[in-house]
């Protein structure tokens, strides 16, 4: 082989091996190391795990993906997957940091639950239970979302809550640690819970429901309110961090609270003449916002709230830049390939 074709031989495969090295670091930190790293900065303090605190991992509108509303063939998969994948990740960093009592499911757990055939629907059960696999299912509470049911665009079948319902347990009532966690379904009008009106008692009564009632306050807001004298609500739906406060003489007046901005944790007072109603922020990058996380929210006995967002790392951003790091490394190679062609 001649000594200068030899030598473009070396320099190409120098270059290619470089990049290679470039791009095998890049996905290093950006697929392993940044979940490991991230919560350093972006989490809140927040106190220790004791025996008479009650901790609750709240997990908003994960919306795993269906067939139906992703790319056909292997692109579908693809997404599909790393949706799946990145909430797998970050709720499992944030189970093991947490620690939880109860893990609390706000609604919109399928993207496509409202149109799914049964078949598909059992098949999105099945990834929901390996997506959060390290939630223990007898200690949690899963309330329905207009995904899962219908009540958004179109009114909720029987048919599609007895399917929930069938798959996730249909208790009105869970109680924990002298701590009553109510569900209300401000999608159905439901008032089940007030045939278990009677069972409560002096606790700490916590209402959870997919739509906020504050931002809704209408005739069914209200005779929740009524029925139930709620010290606290947890929402989702919107995909954001809100905090409402509501007076129990029925006035709203909004507190927004920077839990993006600070990352800091808040604690707030059950005892006062006020009900604080937060909501809670998406979990899955797929709804096109850049602050995704869990809440995290600790009740002690003194009817003290300590609260915080477990925020993920920014995926849309490392999507984005993976599409600019790929770009500019076949650029860098076909650059290289040209400079050594015309040096030849």
């Amino acid at each position: 082989m001649d000594i200068s074709l030899r030598r473009d031989f070396y320099k190409r495969r120098r270059c290619r091996l470089l990049v290679l090295l470039v791009l095998l670091g890049y996905a290093v930190v950006f697929e392993w190391l940044v979940y490991l790293v991230h919560p350093l900065w972006n989490w809140p303090r927040l106190p220790a795990h004791n025996e008479v605190s009650v901790r609750l991992l709240l997990v908003a509108d994960p919306q795993l993906l269906g067939r139906g509303n992703t790319a056909p063939g292997p692109l579908g998969y693809v997404v599909r997957w790393d949706a799946d994948r990145f909430i797998r990740k970050t709720h499992e960093l944030a189970h093991y940091y947490f620690k939880p009592d109860i893990t609390i499911f706000l609604g919109d757990i399928f993207d496509e639950g409202e149109i799914a055939n049964d078949r598909d629907y059992w098949s999105y059960v099945q990834r929901f239970l390996s997506v959060f696999s390290s939630v223990r299912f007898h200690q949690s509470v899963i309330v329905p979302g207009d995904n899962d049911i219908g009540g958004e665009v179109t009114a909720p079948l029987e048919k599609r809550i007895r399917r929930f319902n069938s798959y996730f347990r249909n208790d009105s009532i869970t109680t924990y640690g002298g701590v009553d966690f109510i569900k209300v379904n401000y999608l159905t009008k439901s008032y089940a819970y007030r045939s278990h009106l009677r069972q409560l008692g002096r606790n700490l009564r916590v209402v959870l429901s997919h739509m906020a009632l504050s931002s809704t306050y209408g005739l069914y807001g209200k005779e929740v309110m009524t029925d139930l004298d709620p010290d606290l609500i947890f929402a989702g739906h919107r995909h954001s961090e809100h905090v409402a406060v509501r007076r129990r003489d029925g006035s709203v007046e909004s507190l927004r609270l920077s839990f993006t901005d600070d990352r800091v944790a808040v604690r707030l007072n059950l005892s006062r003449q006020l009900v604080h109603e937060i909501e809670v922020p998406t979990c899955s990058y797929r709804m096109g916002t850049h602050n995704v996380g869990f809440g995290a929210a600790i009740i002690d006995p003194d009817r003290t709230l300590t609260y915080g967002v477990l925020w993920s790392p920014d995926r849309l951003l490392h999507l984005t830049s993976h599409v600019v790091v790929l770009i500019a490394s076949g650029l860098v190679l076909l650059l290289w390939a040209g400079i050594l062609h015309k040096c030849a």
